[in-house]
């Protein structure tokens, strides 16, 4: 549950006020503060990181660039104008 919330994160990021004007990265890199955050909670208090912010923790860093890729891309803008209407 906190992976997903984790990964949701961007967007809200993003839509305070003068933060795409710092760039859209920086709304990842406060996603990827809160992976370093559980990561070092794990740490802290089992002196081991769970498997699951390992392997999920990945997938959200592996999905940033693949974002920013698929969304430029014809078929994805075509989507986004047929949702649009």
């Amino acid at each position: 549950m906190l992976l997903a919330t984790i990964a949701l994160l961007d967007a809200a990021v993003a839509r305070l006020p003068g933060v795409l004007s710092l760039g859209l990265p920086f709304a990842y890199v406060s996603q990827d503060l809160f992976l370093v955050a559980c990561v070092l909670y794990d740490v802290a208090t089992r002196r081991r990181v769970h498997p699951v912010y390992i392997w999920g923790g990945l997938v959200i860093l592996v999905s940033q660039p693949l974002r920013l890729v698929v969304s430029q891309t014809p078929l994805w803008l075509a989507l986004g104008d047929w949702v649009k209407g």
